[in-house]
């Protein structure tokens, strides 16, 4: 029966009956594709055409960075037809499932690739003086998040120690104000060399991440030490009053500091950490909608 069905299908021009002209919406340059179709009749004696794509190439993604480098971005594949919608529509099978191919991930070590996947439909505009004609399109998304180790630790901690180290500065006699900068200037200037570092592996990016936010805020830190430690000569007049005064000037930046490292903290684990406790759940519930639909 297979192998009836199987000629039948060979032996009819498919193109010329009807051909929903699909391709991928976001591909990168010319993808190269094979298509097979097979003939399925159902209990009424109805047939079906089944057309199986295999498309490999490059694929576009717009990445939001705002949570670099805790985000979860989406990689999604859209499909869409030159038809317009009133002659063809894109709709998903539920007796198929979606599934991710995590073997040949080959960027493990940076990222995290989750198993679920999720569609949606929406209708594209082919003629933008005609908003009327438009045409079926379907996407499917599964998402990755990276591995924001590298950066805790080779980033986040060593900007932390060298913001710490500012305090060591105030050990120097204020009677030396030029040992102070000194010391403060080659902290910010460390930092500004991280700073860098970070740039060369992003894009030009117009708004900040939550790495840019840190390492200007330590930069903040540092600046405010050194101009402290400038304005210190103009009270060594009065020796008492300058040990009073900075005194009072070293305990609100330590409480600063220590209050701005913990809210960051506590903002990374309630915003973008969240997201991933959600893609991880989604995860969960996606396993057991296979076990579910593998049992009956």
């Amino acid at each position: 029966m297979d192998r009836q069905d199987r000629t039948d299908i060979d032996s009819i021009d498919l193109d010329k009956l009807w051909n929903p002209k699909l391709y991928i919406e976001n591909a990168l340059g010319d993808p190269k594709e094979h298509i097979r179709h097979r003939l399925i009749y159902n209990d009424k004696g109805e047939a079906y055409i089944y057309q199986k794509r295999i498309v490999k190439g490059t694929f576009m993604e717009n990445l939001e960075l705002n949570d670099f480098p805790f985000d979860v971005q989406d990689l999604t594949i859209t499909v869409a037809s030159e038809l317009p919608s009133n002659e063809v529509e894109l709709v998903v099978d539920p007796s198929e499932h979606h599934v991710v191919n995590r073997q040949s991930f080959v960027d493990e070590q940076e990222w995290h690739l989750y198993i679920h996947t999720e569609c949606s439909r929406k209708e594209l505009v082919i003629d933008q003086a005609d908003n009327s004609v438009k045409r079926a399109s379907l996407s499917v998304k599964c998402r990755a998040a990276r591995r924001p180790g590298y950066f805790v630790w080779n980033i986040f901690l060593v900007t932390f120690l060298i913001c710490s180290l500012a305090f060591a500065t105030f050990s120097v006699d204020k009677s030396l104000p030029q040992n102070r900068l000194q010391l403060s200037f080659t902290l910010v200037l460390t930092a500004v060399a991280f700073k860098s570092v970070v740039n060369s592996s992003l894009p030009r990016i117009s708004y900040l991440t939550y790495m840019d936010k840190y390492l200007l805020a330590s930069m903040i830190m540092l600046s405010g030490v050194c101009t402290w430690h400038a304005i210190v000569t103009r009270l060594l007049d009065n020796r008492t009053r300058a040990d009073e005064i900075e005194e009072i000037v070293l305990t609100v930046l330590g409480i600063l500091y220590v209050l701005y490292n913990l809210g960051f903290v506590v903002l990374i684990y309630l915003f973008p950490c969240k997201k991933r406790r959600i893609m991880a759940q989604k995860d969960r519930e996606y396993k057991e909608g296979l076990l579910f639909s593998t049992r009956f």
